[in-house]
């Protein structure tokens, strides 16, 4: 039996590339009786079921760009599958970043993926192999694969990564700048409800359809109440609109400690860590940076084309 966490990197440039590789590493796990996870886009999906045959159905797949649209929701993911077969050596495959993907959520699949060594590095028998395509990805974040990966494969090659970096600040950094002008509302305790009010109206009045306005409304208002029991009584509430996107930012004096917060599932008698949680489930996209100077979280929602 395999012992240890083994996370590692594929880069390909082409499908016989992927398929060598990725059937290799499955059909590894299916004669050692290993259970696999495969969360890749449905096209890679029926590449692999096509190749597998019959082995197919001894294989979970789930999409990834549905549940990696906000990377923070793979590894909760994750999760739930080794925890559902205790004890098993368990393979899984996952490629969080796609062709397509903006600058910033590449960002956040790089953070994500350096906390996948925090939260499995003690998960004995757990294999990941993430994938990338290098004939669609930049250099530059093919080049950064390796400070999150303990070993990295590419043109049929495997070698250790000398750029390996096991426990990454995942929340420094600074986001993005808001567009000049950008107005703050300062809250306190009292002023909860005025929060949740400015996201509703806000949210409403750029067509965001109703069922995400209730979940926008409850992630801020969430994050607020954190801001005043966690981050010194009081919070900044920002939002504004780009491209595409409603912004809804919240920022206080806090700092959080706990680098995996919002990527792990509440328990029922759990007191706190519900607010990042929810924002996480219910936003298309979730930044986090926090450090001496303060804590910024800032959520992200589609808005429909005009």
């Amino acid at each position: 039996m395999r012992s240890g966490f083994r996370h590692e990197a594929l880069i390909y440039r082409d499908g016989d590339e992927y398929l060598a590789a990725t059937l290799d590493f499955l059909r590894g796990g299916l004669e050692a009786d290993e259970p696999a996870l495969v969360t890749v886009s449905r096209p890679k999906a029926a590449m692999l079921e096509a190749e597998l045959g019959s082995d197919a159905g001894s294989v979970r797949f789930a999409d990834m760009e549905a549940l990696g649209r906000n990377p923070a929701r793979i590894i909760p993911f994750w999760r739930d599958f080794l925890d559902a077969r205790p004890g098993r050596p368990v393979r899984a495959i996952g490629e969080p970043v796609w062709p397509g993907r903006s600058e910033v959520e590449i960002d956040e699949c790089r953070r994500h993926e350096c906390l996948v060594n925090t939260a499995f590095g003690s998960a004995a028998g757990y294999s990941l192999l993430c994938t990338y395509d290098a004939s669609a990805l930049d250099d530059e974040v093919l080049e950064g694969v390796g400070r999150s990966h303990m070993a990295v494969a590419s043109e049929r090659t495997r070698r250790p990564s000398r750029d390996y970096e096991a426990d990454g600040d995942c929340f420094a950094g600074e986001l993005n700048g808001r567009p000049a002008g950008t107005a703050g509302f300062i809250f306190e305790r009292t002023d909860l409800a005025e929060v949740r009010r400015q996201v509703e109206e806000s949210a409403e009045a750029v067509g965001v359809p109703p069922l995400d306005v209730a979940a926008l409304v409850v992630a801020a208002s969430e994050l607020a109440a954190n801001s005043v029991a966690h981050g010194g009584g009081v919070g900044t509430l920002r939002i504004w609109t780009e491209p595409g996107k409603l912004l809804i930012e919240v920022q206080d004096g806090g700092r959080i400690e706990e680098p995996l917060v919002g990527r792990m599932r509440p328990t029922m008698t759990q007191e706190g860590g519900r607010g990042l949680w929810m924002a996480n489930q219910l936003c298309d996209l979730v930044q986090i940076r926090s450090g001496e100077d303060g804590t910024t979280v800032r959520l992200q929602a589609a808005r429909p084309s005009p």
